[in-house]
């Protein structure tokens, strides 16, 4: 991954574009991430791709369970993802609930303590 993929793509004012997660070991941080949502992740340099964001594995900060922003990823299939999640060390916080008609929510703990909400989004029956 270098610098030339955030600037070659076009970002709106206000966009999220960088995103930094605590990890007490950011190999284990990695394998969760690429084993569960499919992000990409540097060997030699603490960082990875997701989908629309760039971003780095972040040491020597603790996670904050209960403060600070929150971030929501989006999940094709809730329950499998979850089943992703317990296997590759996570844990489910909030357990899926719906959120309106065409949306379901979870929370889950990922192996460095840090809180991750999951989206499923469902078509609208018309």
């Amino acid at each position: 991954m270098t610098q030339d993929r955030e600037t070659a793509r076009a970002l709106d004012h206000g966009q999220v574009c960088y995103l930094q997660l605590t990890a007490a070991d950011r190999e284990r941080a990695a394998a969760f991430y690429a084993a569960v949502f499919g992000w990409q992740t540097g060997t030699h340099y603490p960082d990875f791709e997701s989908p629309g964001l760039i971003g780095e594995w972040v040491e020597g900060r603790r996670p904050a369970r209960d403060a600070g922003p929150a971030i929501w990823l989006a999940v094709a299939d809730m329950n499998a993802t979850l089943d992703q999640v317990t296997r590759y060390g996570g844990e489910i916080l909030e357990p899926p609930a719906p959120d309106g008609p065409t949306r379901t929510l979870a929370t889950i703990i990922d192996p460095e303590g840090n809180p991750i909400g999951l989206a499923a989004h469902t078509p609208s029956r018309q």
